[in-house]
């Protein structure tokens, strides 16, 4: 059935013109919960700040590394609990005895969520004291199955296939670049939603056939965007047999955008069924799931072994 989220991105990024007071850690602090407020305007359940947002353009910033417990992380802690709205938040934590680049999620408590290591730190920050992290990481939260990501870490497709394998149903992407098109392949090819906030004036929230559909810019800071997590991904081969009966039968109950060029579609959930309950009635199988149909007789065909051809799985003429 339709499970909506609220998600607002700032875009925290500087240009000639911007009348910002002077950078400091507590300016910092105070512009982000300045932001925070205007999402929880706008109805927002979960709002995302940059990578390390409190220390951009701030002197010696790795030593500014503070324990979960520390001024950054209590200053957003107070502001999710009088809100009642989630945060997640770059910042560089301490944690027994080392250092790390790091994303802190707060429910509407204010309580911690999950706390996220960068996996790939540059090597900037590896000679600077700033350890890595033990790889991705999802958490089950009430604002759904989220993995995370910051900057760099985009570069490594072993991360981005750990997380297809994951499953999440949002990866939070916390950076001091854009990633552009990255982000539109890690969405892509994890089936998952992608929701950046940057240090740069544009953040971009990205569906899973790796589609923007939310950006800030110059002017727009803030953006907050709804969207239903109750969705799944599907090829085109073979589920095309029933489309007509799908939509004869529940058509009313589920929405779908089509990428034909990559032959998937995304179909999410409208009224008071699951999209996965539509799909077993209708005989339909996920993109992944069709996937590994065909490594399995891929194996066999390896094995000497017989495949059955089955139907022609796409639709010709």
């Amino acid at each position: 059935m339709s499970k909506y989220l609220r998600v607002s991105i700032c875009a925290f990024g500087k240009t000639p013109g911007d009348d910002f007071p002077a950078p400091n850690l507590e300016g910092n602090v105070q512009r982000a919960c300045d932001m925070i407020r205007q999402s929880a305007a706008t109805g927002a359940d979960l709002v995302v700040l940059p990578e390390v947002f409190a220390l951009p353009d701030v002197e010696s910033w790795p030593e500014h590394a503070e324990p979960l417990d520390g001024f950054v992380i209590t200053a957003l802690s107070e502001e999710a609990r009088r809100l009642k709205i989630g945060l997640a938040a770059g910042h560089l934590t301490r944690e027994d005895g080392r250092m790390y680049n790091s994303i802190v999620l707060l429910d509407r408590k204010g309580d911690i969520g999950a706390v996220y290591h960068k996996t790939f730190p540059v090597i900037w920050e590896l000679g600077h004291g700033i350890s890595p992290g033990p790889g991705a990481l999802v958490a089950d939260t009430e604002f759904g199955r989220l993995g995370f990501a910051i900057c760099n870490d985009l570069n490594y497709a072993e991360m981005k296939l750990e997380y297809r394998n994951l499953k999440p149903d949002l990866i939070l992407f916390c950076s001091a670049f854009r990633g552009g098109l990255q982000t539109r392949c890690w969405a892509h090819e994890t089936r998952s939603y992608l929701v950046s906030s940057c240090l740069d004036p544009k953040s971009v929230i990205v569906n899973p056939l790796g589609r923007v559909i939310a950006e800030t810019d110059l002017y727009t800071r803030i953006v907050t965007k709804t969207i239903n997590l109750d969705y799944e991904v599907l090829h085109y081969d073979y589920n095309w047999k029933s489309w007509g009966e799908g939509v004869n039968r529940f058509g009313g109950e589920f929405d779908y955008e089509w990428a034909e060029p990559e032959g998937v579609m995304l179909v999410t959930a409208l009224g008071n069924r699951t999209v996965r309950s539509m799909m077993e009635d209708l005989g339909w199988e996920g993109v992944e799931e069709y996937y590994a149909r065909v490594r399995m007789a891929r194996e066999q065909a390896l094995a000497g072994k017989p495949v059955e051809a089955g139907p022609i799985p796409w639709k010709t003429g």
